[in-house]
């Protein structure tokens, strides 16, 4: 060897792969959470679709202290959409503030395991108060956990990159780790639900399958939390500054000198809603399409043994779909900005919302799949490219990452928590009256969003090339 290489400039695919280990059991326990609390809690433990927050008000005002408290579920996922968003911004000043991510991640790791194996352990025998406070605390430990490893996992990026490409790399390699863990979710959630033979609904039957699937998921975030921890033990002090230079579609900073908070930057809001809509997409289907099979599979006599594979392997189609375009994205001709891949992304997902919308035939499941493909095209397209926006944003701008990030989640975290609560309140009672609830989710609410992040595009587009006070988006 002529010379010694620096050890900065060897970081290299150790780190790269230990960083993209650290977010995975945060993933796990996102997928599961997103894909199967739902189902989970409504078919397994027969609960309704209302919020135990509002039953409790409503409950004093009518005297009926949780009478039955039906409907605890959707409350459930939306007291932890909120605890988590309220928790984040918080999250990411204390980080920014005290430093130390790694200790950070690992506080919240282990407040994610505690809280995660509690909300799967009970099997409640009745609603009364002190269930719910069970679950309040559990999910709340749960969500600030999960809140804290996300900031401080994505806050580690500038601090170990060495050049925007390293940064770039960092980031497209924790997407593929997510979705790997989504794939993940769905094989063993496949294999733990794969019918012995009985050919019986899934129900409470079932409630120590779920609980096995949460052990397993546990078992595999936990390893791979541990092996994050032991690759990124170095810390390089004399990392370079990051070059203001960006390559082709994406953001550049005309103005390093602008002292603005970036709560001013116009293009924050922008990225947020761009970001935001991306994963409400994804975060909508996740959650509905399991419930909307059953729905189908109920209204067209489906088998009950094939309706459970049809559950774990119609999700796994759409995640395998936004692996493979994560990696496609990689190679994309140098025309096709970030821009232009958002564009697409979402025209797509609005033509899986219309197809889902038009009607699917009862006699074969081809079209799910190839609907659930498209799905997962649109959530790998979107999430990729605003992830992209967003943090050559933090970077460019050299402003704090754990408070930009957090900012930025925050609203997709309360806005899908939010959205939820507003559908399961809208379900029909008896629920006969509404069969095809779950379907028109899917189309008019999914639609709507990608229409919706069309719009913070198109703004996005006019402004930036209209204004050059701060930033550029070729």
């Amino acid at each position: 060897m002529d010379a010694e290489i620096p050890p900065k400039l060897l970081c290299l695919s150790l780190q790269k792969i230990s960083y993209g280990l650290g977010h995975i059991f945060n993933d796990l326990c996102a997928a599961m959470w997103f894909s199967y609390t739902l189902f989970y809690l409504q078919v397994v433990l027969n609960m309704g679709a209302a919020t135990a927050g509002l039953l409790l008000m409503i409950g004093y005002k009518n005297n009926m202290y949780f009478h039955s408290m039906p409907q605890l579920d959707s409350c459930k996922l939306f007291l932890g959409q909120v605890v988590d968003s309220l928790a984040t911004p918080l999250v990411g000043f204390c980080i920014d503030y005290v430093q130390h991510r790694r200790l950070w991640h690992l506080t919240g790791t282990f407040a994610v395991a505690l809280g995660f194996y509690l909300i799967f352990s009970l099997k409640p025998s009745s609603f009364d108060v002190s269930t719910i406070v069970y679950y309040i605390s559990t999910i709340s430990l749960f969500q600030i956990g999960w809140a804290t490893v996300q900031i401080s996992h994505l806050s580690i990026i500038p601090e170990i990159s060495i050049s925007h490409k390293h940064s770039s790399d960092l980031t497209a390699i924790r997407y593929i780790a997510s979705v790997c863990c989504n794939i993940c979710v769905y094989l063993v959630t496949l294999a733990v639900l794969k019918s012995d033979g009985t050919n019986e609904d899934i129900g409470p039957g079932d409630f120590y399958k779920f609980k096995a699937i949460a052990l397993i998921i546990m078992f595999i975030g936990l390893m791979a939390s541990m092996l994050f921890y032991c690759g990124l033990l170095a810390k390089y002090e004399d990392q370079p500054e990051m070059e203001p230079l960006l390559n082709n579609g994406e953001i550049k900073d005309l103005n390093k000198q602008n002292s603005r908070h970036f709560l001013r930057f116009s293009l924050t809001y922008c990225v947020s809603i761009m970001y935001m809509c991306s994963r409400l997409f994804t975060t909508l289907n996740l959650i509905y399409i399991p419930l909307y099979i059953d729905e189908r599979g109920q209204l067209n006599n489906i088998e009950k043994d094939s309706l459970r594979q049809t559950i774990a392997s119609i999700p796994l189609t759409s995640y395998i779909a936004s692996f493979l375009t994560s990696i496609l994205l990689k190679f994309r001709i140098g025309f096709v900005t970030d821009q232009m891949t958002y564009l697409i992304g979402s025209i797509v997902g609005i033509v899986a919302s219309i197809w889902i919308g038009a009607g699917i035939s009862s006699r074969t499941d081809s079209e799910l799949y190839t609907i659930a493909a498209l799905l997962g095209i649109t959530g790998s397209t979107t999430m990729v490219s605003s992830l992209c926006l967003t943090a050559s944003f933090v970077k460019i701008n050299s402003l704090g990452g754990a408070q930009v990030y957090s900012i930025v989640t925050f609203t997709d975290k309360l806005i899908s928590g939010s959205i939820v609560l507003v559908v399961q309140h809208m379900q029909c009672t008896p629920k006969d009256s509404c069969p095809y609830f779950y379907k028109n989710v899917m189309s008019y609410i999914s639609a709507s969003v990608s229409v919706i992040a069309m719009s913070a595009l198109i703004f996005l587009h006019i402004q930036t090339k209209h204004s050059k006070k701060t930033m550029v988006i070729s």
